[in-house]
């Protein structure tokens, strides 16, 4: 087994509900076992905006699905953001990647 630290890097633009697929070879991988998220992704240097991460594993582990989320109002579950609703730029999460 293999484990990996990255840094995943959204660009800027609009997010698509559902989340981003990335492929277990983007992580040098043929097989991703598990994904640790090991911060909540923050935009820039400073951290200004913050989303929480959720991971979905895609069927025989050949790829990971991120979805980020965010609150809606006080008070509420978090929801996953909204298609084509606008992402903050440069907002980065560091995973902790185990596979072969």
């Amino acid at each position: 087994k293999k484990a990996r630290i990255f840094d995943i890097t959204t660009d800027t633009g609009t997010y698509t509900t559902g989340g981003e697929s990335i492929a277990a070879s983007a992580f040098g991988l043929k097989h991703i076992d598990a994904v640790i998220v090991c911060s909540i992704s923050t935009s820039g240097t400073s951290g200004v905006s913050a989303l929480p991460v959720g991971i979905i594993y895609g069927s025989g582990g050949t790829s990971i699905t991120l979805q980020y989320y965010e609150s809606a109002a006080a008070n509420v579950a978090l929801a996953e953001k909204t298609s084509a609703e606008a992402m903050p730029a440069n907002q980065t999460v560091r995973v902790l990647v185990i596979g072969v």
